[in-house]
């Protein structure tokens, strides 16, 4: 069977990997690092993207799925010595079972309530994790061993993180690709426009966006678990916070939502502008790149409100008309 990859992922995945190459070759392990993080989040915004720009469940609660990913996996190498490979996969089915027990009362909710709904339940679950610190142990968090092993997903070379991110952005913008040009995809659209509509043709409606939220979880999981490898420490505070959420679906919303170049997109600008402000303000100005990401939603919003990806697909087209 011949796979169909769409020339706009072609040229983006080949530009990341050229760059990334040559910024290795110089030796600016910083800035492989800070493209590492560039897909780390275009990958979690991709996995919010399946859930709101294909089905239209506006979720603010994505820290839930991610954080339990992270956990999952720490603590069954910490504990039990399971490669994180497999525990990424025990990540994402966890994240994925909280998504089914929490899908069924709430998938039934529309609009606003849905989004309330899913803080609600990523903030039940950090509070449980400070709670059940004979298990995660609270708000200290686990330091994950250092092994130095590709077999346990720790890499001397900060290149082959950012491989293994460019591989799992590969894999779901290919999923998402898919999704977005199948009969799920279509069901998922018909949704996000009329729900009422949706089940007037005979759409399942509450199993779609059921499948919806369960991919967006699984995935949302995996991320947690490259997470918690990459930085070798998690707590609470760090993966389970409302501000994860925050940044997961801005990468969306900034890129373009129902895209799937859009993720890529809106990560770049928001790593870019977060590692910035951090290098030249440091630890001393906490809380000011949050403003920053709230003023560059109110630009988006106001000026291109389907995404900056959309807007200068457009404004190229235009010009190459011309």
């Amino acid at each position: 069977m011949r796979i169909e990859i769409p020339r706009e992922i072609a040229a983006i995945f080949a530009a990341l990997l050229l760059v990334s190459a040559l910024f290795r070759a110089l030796r600016l392990h910083y800035i492989v690092y800070t493209l590492t993080l560039i897909l780390l989040w275009a990958y979690l915004g991709q996995c919010w993207n399946i859930l709101y720009g294909y089905a239209g469940q506006l979720s603010f609660g994505h820290a839930a799925f991610f954080g339990l990913g992270a956990y999952a996996s720490s603590l069954l190498f910490t504990n039990y010595g399971v490669t994180p490979w497999a525990g990424m996969l025990a990540g994402g089915a966890l994240a994925a079972l909280l998504a089914l027990i929490m899908g069924y009362p709430t998938l039934k909710l529309r609009g606003a309530y849905f989004a309330l709904a899913t803080i609600a339940v990523a903030e039940m679950v950090r509070l449980l994790t400070l709670k059940l610190d004979f298990i995660t142990n609270g708000p200290l968090g686990i330091i994950l061993p250092i092994t130095r092993s590709a077999a346990y997903m720790q890499f001397d070379d900060s290149f082959y993180w950012f491989l293994l991110a460019y591989v799992m952005l590969f894999l779901l913008s290919m999923v998402s690709y898919r999704i977005e040009k199948s009969k799920l995809g279509a069901a998922f659209k018909m949704i996000s426009e009329d729900e009422d509509a949706s089940a007037s043709v005979g759409i399942d409606v509450f199993k779609y966006k059921m499948v919806a939220l369960l991919l967006s979880a699984f995935f949302s999981g995996i991320g947690g678990t490259f997470f918690a490898q990459l930085t070798g420490y998690i707590r609470p505070d760090i993966v389970l916070t409302p501000e994860r959420s925050d940044e997961i679906l801005i990468v969306a919303i900034v890129g373009g939502v129902g895209t799937f170049i859009g993720p890529i997109v809106g990560s770049m600008i928001l790593i870019l502008l977060r590692q910035t402000i951090f290098a030249m303000l440091g630890g001393g100005y906490a809380g000011v790149h949050l403003i920053v990401y709230g003023l560059l939603i109110i630009m988006v919003v106001r000026f291109m409100p389907e995404g900056i990806y959309p807007y200068l697909r457009r404004a190229i087209g235009r010009y190459l008309a011309a």
